[in-house]
Formats: C-alpha cells, structure tokens, sequence
C-alpha cells in the first residue's frame, strides 16, 4: 500500500495546479515549425516554375523553317519584288454633240428624219459565219468573235440579242454613250444582226457622225442589199448632207407599200419637199395622215407644203392640227408658231 500512494502522490504532484493559464495547451516547437514552414514554400516554388516551363514548351513560339529553292545555296536570301502597279487605261471620250442644223427655206429640214422607227419583229435566226468586215467599221467593233459566227450562247457571255437589247435600253435612257460599245459588241458576235447595225448607223447620223454612219451602212447593204432599213438610213444620211436628190433617188427604188412602211414615205415626202416638189409631198401627206392621223408630224409636213403652195386656209388648219397633237421637234413648233402668225397677219 506504501508503494501504490506514494505513486499516487507522486502524479499527484506532477498534474498543474488549478487555475494556471497554460493547463491543457500544448505549444510547438518553435525550431520544428519554422523548418516546416520553409519546406512547404521550397516546394510551392519548385512547383510554379515546373508549370510555366510545361506551358512555355506547349504555347511559346516555334522558329519558322524557310525552305531554300533548289540551286541556291544555304544561307543565301531571296528578294520578293514588289507588284507591279496596274497600267490604267486612257478614258475613253464621248462623241461631239452636233450643231443645231438650220431649216432650209422653212422645210422639214430634219424633224422628219428624225422620227423614232418602229422597231420590227425579230424573227428567230440561224448561225451564219460571219461575213468580213471593213478595216474602219472592224476599229469600231471588238475584233474577238466566236468561231463559226452567229451569236455566242453559254454560261458567262451575253449573247448578241441580250447585248442589243442591253443597248436598246441605254437608246431609251438617251444613254448614247453606253449603247454604242455594247451594239459593237453584238455586231461581233453576229454581224447580220441587223436590227443592231441599223441601230448603230442611226446613233452615229444622230451625232452627225456621217462617214461613220455610211461605212455601217454599206456593211449591212454587203450583207443583205434588199433590205429597207439600210436605204433609209442612206436617205438619211444623204438629207443630213443637203443632198436631197440624192435620197430622193434612193428612196424611189423599189419602194414598199405605204402600209408596209410609213416612215419610209415620210421621207420621201420631206426629200419631195426640199427639192420644192410640194405637189408630191402634198399627196404623200394626205396618204400619211389617212393611215396615222394622230401622227403630228404628217399634219405639220402637209401644212409646210400647203403653205408653199399658198393654200392659206389649208396650211393654217394643218399647223393648227399638228400644234395639238403635240410630239413635234422644238425648231418645227417654233417655225410653226412664226408661220401662223405670218399667214394670219396677211403676211
């Protein structure tokens, strides 16, 4: 018993007293986690450095390797040229306006030959080789054409009907720049379309482009000399040059009915007027405004050759008529206006 209670009290002796402020806590050793403290960080930092090498070798830029052409030896560098600048083409410039045209002795001078012709049906054609063109209307027209002739077909390219009608439309907008390349260009690729050609011709006798127009002309003629259309544009072209006879001769030639074609006759009836043969103009008008009596320009044609004659009353009521129906050419309502007043003052 001595042994177990003197343990005891030695235990006894040992345990803190109550109320010591350390009982139960025990502290570290301040050397042992001070060293732990360094290992972790050693290690955070071999950490972090391990990784952005892992990324650098995955993400970071790889050397470009230029291969060398063959024959040149390593080493050696090759010097790119810098591209050439596109060579710029020359505007191209429009066709002089033409001088306003005087009226000879108060006649229909041009305003008749300026009426619209009435496009014909087109009648469905068949490929024809091309027939040669003359040197100056061939540096008007593009010297490519489709082997074998007749209009071009297939994917990306305008056939030669698509082109004229393309030009129609710049010939309605008064676009006459425009139309004229592109009624070239279906020229090239059927050189008897004439519907096209007749067309060309007109715009070149409008610009008073009269040698021009006169070698379009004589192609088409080459191509097909009965057609109507080709002699009246020479009719045309020989009244824009005060040669009335001239289209008088021409037109006379194995003439159409008048149903067939009016504007035909109407320029005989202004040719008959300008060589002072106002009994046949007379009698043409009279027949012109029998089949078109709301065309003004008939009625002013007769009241022109009615006045000449000295028909007072007849060439009054006819200016008066075509003053209505309205459509005329600006020098034509004026002389017109100034022959009306004249006639009506006993002048």
């Amino acid at each position: 018993m001595s042994l177990i209670n003197r343990m005891l009290r030695d235990l006894s002796s040992r345990q803190p007293a109550p109320g010591d402020v350390m009982t139960g806590i025990q502290l570290p050793d301040e050397r042992r986690a001070r060293g732990s403290a360094l290992q972790r960080l050693a290690l955070l930092v071999v950490l972090v450095v391990v990784f952005t090498a892992g990324l650098w070798f995955v993400f970071g830029p790889k050397p470009v390797r230029i291969p060398q052409p063959r024959g040149m030896p390593a080493g050696a560098t090759t010097a790119t040229a810098p591209p050439a600048a596109p060579a710029i083409a020359p505007a191209a410039t429009g066709p002089a306006t033409p001088p306003d045209t005087a009226i000879a002795q108060l006649q229909m001078a041009t305003q008749l030959d300026e009426v619209p012709a009435k496009p014909a049906a087109r009648k469905p054609r068949v490929a024809r080789a091309p027939a040669a063109e003359p040197v100056r209307e061939a540096a008007r027209e593009p010297a490519t054409r489709p082997a074998g002739g007749g209009a071009a077909t297939g994917t990306g390219a305008a056939s030669a009907d698509e082109l004229h009608a393309q030009a129609r439309r710049a010939l309605g907008r008064g676009d006459d720049a425009a139309a004229e390349p592109l009624l070239g260009q279906a020229l090239a690729l059927d050189p008897k379309l004439h519907a096209a050609r007749e067309d060309l011709a007109s715009l070149r006798i409008r610009q008073n482009r009269l040698d021009e127009a006169e070698t379009t002309i004589r192609v088409g003629l080459d191509l097909d000399p009965s057609r109507r259309g080709y002699r009246k544009l020479v009719a045309r072209v020989e009244l824009a040059r005060n040669r009335p006879g001239e289209a008088v001769a021409v037109l006379e030639r194995e003439p159409p009915t008048l149903e067939q074609d009016l504007e035909y006759y109407g320029l005989l009836a202004s040719a008959y007027q300008r060589i002072n043969r106002h009994d046949a103009a007379t009698r043409l008008y009279r027949e012109l405004m029998r089949a078109e009596p709301q065309e003004a320009n008939w009625w002013a044609g007769y009241a022109m050759s009615r006045d000449a004659e000295g028909d007072v009353a007849g060439a009054l009521v006819a200016y008066s008529q075509a003053r209505q129906l309205g459509g005329l050419a600006p020098n034509v309502l004026e002389h017109i206006d100034k022959r009306t007043a004249a006639l009506q003052a006993g002048r």
